[in-house]
């Protein structure tokens, strides 16, 4: 069938590539979720190149003691020997201490983030760089005073000693790494550089401010696909693939569930009004790429719900690091800003013919507003700095923000001077609360000053 709301003329939308329509489209979006999270492909792929080095290295020098280092082959035996032994030993305590590291900032920020430990390649570089030398060492042992030979093949030694410094400096490395990984203003950077690249998936289709769409006409449901596998976290969709599964078939393929919402066994994923009848629903099906919680990739909600987590857990009592929640509304105000320029309304794709083949759901400007704002405020509106700090994010918002915007960020602000004459019955304290200030506290003069 097709719907009306949509012609040719209509508004651009999202390209859809023969590429992203293929069969192969799940199998390529599990691998690329795979290499990013595994531990292990980084590592194993040292582990081979030491196995590699180990065995040509010495057929190359062919015993001769190139560097003339004049070792015996006890010699040899001991300094590979305890580099061997010495280097299992090393990279257990380190990967003790580096689950410590991941144990503090789950507990100090918040635990929907530690998969950016696993993520982080110079942390999967650093394990790999550990291992190299015990391997190394461990497959040379075999080709010192082979055959009675008392020639010790010294580049053999010496690039064993050059992989031992190598692990010194990436341990070094590693440690730095982690400490930088465990700033709060760093750890907001990088959800927020992550959630840009997501804001443009989930909304690919820039604000212009016209009224807002009128909502399709009603139509009969010829079918609804319901998910048959485990439960998860609807994590991403093709959405090539399901227009091309819904012009095939003539149909209109409404997603029953938001990106992030949780799919349980025999719950409605897909609606299909028109032609239910002759939409593959196995196809359908495999559309949907559901994970055990949720990611960033297609949902910037979630990046938003991260962040105000870690506002969250520092505005805590246990914890009550109220500069903490402060970098977080700055990341917070930065995703706002980027989801400002966005249509946020429009959750429809059409085919190459102008016909609307997808409606799914996107949370819209006062959601995310809501999501982003709310519970920092009711936690921390008692926190002068965030109360200053909050208002600045809205008022900046509100100076450039399209007219569409404006209702729900004047609803906020409303609803933070009705929290902040609560918190602060004493006329001289709420007066000191109330005034915009992006540094929370100390940049309040600058604001007055127009700066």
């Amino acid at each position: 069938m097709s719907a009306a709301g949509d012609s040719p003329a209509s508004p651009p939308r999202q390209q859809l590539s023969a590429g992203e329509r293929s069969p192969s489209w799940r199998l390529r979006f599990q691998l690329r979720e795979w290499r990013s999270r595994s531990l292990v492909l980084v590592p194993t792929l040292y582990i081979i190149a030491a196995l590699l080095l180990a065995e040509a290295v010495p057929a190359i020098e062919e015993r001769r003691d190139l560097l003339h280092l004049q070792l015996d082959p006890d010699t040899a035996r001991t300094i590979l020997s305890s580099i061997a032994g010495g280097m299992i030993a090393f990279t257990g305590l380190v990967v003790s201490i580096a689950v410590v590291v991941v144990q503090f900032g789950a507990s100090q920020y918040t635990p929907r983030l530690v998969n950016r430990f696993r993520r982080d390649p110079i942390v999967k570089h650093a394990l790999g760089v550990f291992v190299a030398p015990t391997i190394y060492a461990l497959v040379s042992l075999r080709n010192i005073g082979r055959d009675g030979s008392t020639v010790v093949p010294s580049v053999t030694v010496g690039l064993n000693l050059l992989l031992l410094i190598a692990a010194m400096l990436a341990f070094f490395g590693l440690v730095s790494r982690l400490l930088d990984l465990l700033r709060p203003r760093r750890v907001i950077a990088q959800v927020v550089e992550r959630a840009g690249e997501a804001v443009l998936e989930a909304y690919p289709f820039p604000f212009d401010a016209a009224p807002p769409r009128p909502s399709l006409p009603p139509a009969p449901v010829g079918a609804v696909v319901r998910h048959e596998g485990r439960a998860g976290v609807l994590a991403t969709l093709d959405r090539a693939g399901i227009v091309a599964l819904a012009r095939a078939a003539g149909a209109l393929v409404e997603v029953t569930v938001p990106i992030g919402g949780f799919v349980p066994r025999g719950a409605p994923l897909f609606r299909v009004h028109g032609a239910g009848e002759r939409i593959d629903a196995a196809a359908l099906r495999r559309t949907a790429m559901l994970a055990e919680e949720r990611t960033i990739s297609q949902d910037p909600a979630f990046a938003i719900r991260a962040i105000a987590d870690i506002g969250l857990r520092a505005l805590s009592p246990a914890v009550n690091d109220p500069t903490t929640g402060v970098q977080a509304l700055d990341g917070i105000e930065e995703l706002l800003r980027e989801l400002t320029a966005r249509d946020l309304e429009r959750g429809q794709i059409a085919d190459d013919a102008g016909t609307v083949r997808l409606v799914y759901p996107n949370p819209g400007w006062a959601d995310l507003l809501d999501l982003s704002l709310t519970e920092i405020r009711v936690y921390g509106v008692a926190q002068p700095q965030i109360a200053r700090r909050m208002r600045a994010l809205l008022l900046g918002l509100l100076d450039g923000a399209p007219e569409p915007r404006r209702p729900a960020l004047e609803a906020q602000l409303a609803r933070l001077d009705a929290a902040v004459a609560r918190a602060y019955p004493d006329p001289v304290e709420r007066a000191h609360a109330e005034q915009p200030d992006r540094l929370g506290i100390g940049g309040a003069a600058a604001l007055t000053r127009g700066v």
